[in-house]
């Protein structure tokens, strides 16, 4: 293995993210995918195999399957996973809050960088992050995309320069078979637009759930006279997939600690 390869356990890996970045992580020379975690109860999940994992260079190898298919172990059991101390050096969640949970005990047991996507954490659940942190790296974004970093970065720069009786909106669209609203995405941008000191009203941020839409977030600032508005599109779930896999590269070689997006955008002195 490279020393610039990046070894990799991705939970939720059956879900829409998570099998792409099981499928891009498989593409790349710069990662090498040890395992998949997902439910005991999801269906389009194969059965689990046999103890004796694949190794990196036999799941290299592997046929273009589509990820559920393919032949890299799907641990029901997160415990399984203590045969990768020292060699997995990141795990990736876009699961569930109880996922989640899971994720950061192995990455806890296996001293490996976390990088948690998913969305809706409860607040016991981003506590443990917290505390979680002081021993390894850990990135929670709702979003992986890093041109939602930077709209981040535009608001809090906007949001106290405005006149002070502007009108603050966030409206956000997702596929209908999105749970949580409003998105964790439109929630980190409420809190960039409010850390700068901008009055923006819960009834303000606005959901729609439609079709097959990737991800869409526009924020308006609407003045006397005058509006402005910044909007994100997601055009593909490869953005997000493609951003997780940056960051958890990016955060193998960081200290413990807790890290945002915004990271590696400008990292930390």
């Amino acid at each position: 293995m490279s020393p610039s390869t990046t070894s990799i356990i991705v939970f939720g890996a059956t879900g829409r993210t998570g099998s792409r970045i099981c499928e891009l992580a498989h593409a790349s020379d710069a990662f090498v995918l040890l395992a998949r975690v997902a439910r005991a109860t999801d269906t389009s999940a194969p059965a689990p195999r046999a103890p004796s994992l694949l190794s990196p260079d036999d799941a290299r190898a592997a046929p273009a399957l589509p990820a559920a298919q393919r032949p890299w172990p799907l641990a029901e059991n997160p415990l399984n996973l203590r045969r990768f101390r020292g060699s997995a050096h990141a795990v990736i969640d876009f699961s569930s809050d109880a996922g989640t949970r899971e994720a950061l005990r192995a990455a806890l047991d296996l001293h490996a960088a976390l990088v948690v996507g998913t969305t809706a954490l409860e607040d016991a659940t981003r506590d443990a992050l917290n505390d979680a942190s002081r021993a390894i790296p850990v990135l929670v974004a709702p979003n992986m995309s890093l041109g939602v970093a930077l709209v981040a970065r535009a608001l809090s720069i906007i949001a106290p320069a405005v006149e002070k009786n502007s009108d603050i909106s966030i409206v956000e669209a997702h596929h209908r078979r999105k749970l949580d609203a409003p998105s964790g995405t439109a929630l980190r941008l409420a809190r960039a637009i409010r850390d700068a000191g901008a009055p923006l009203r819960d009834d303000q941020i606005l959901s729609i759930r439609a079709g097959d839409i990737v991800g869409e977030h526009s924020v308006r600032f609407a003045c006397d006279g005058e509006y402005i508005e910044i909007t994100h599109r997601a055009t593909s779930r490869d953005l997000f997939a493609r951003g997780a896999l940056r960051a958890a590269a990016w955060l193998t070689q960081r200290p413990p600690g807790m890290y945002a997006i915004e990271d590696l955008i400008a990292p930390r002195a």
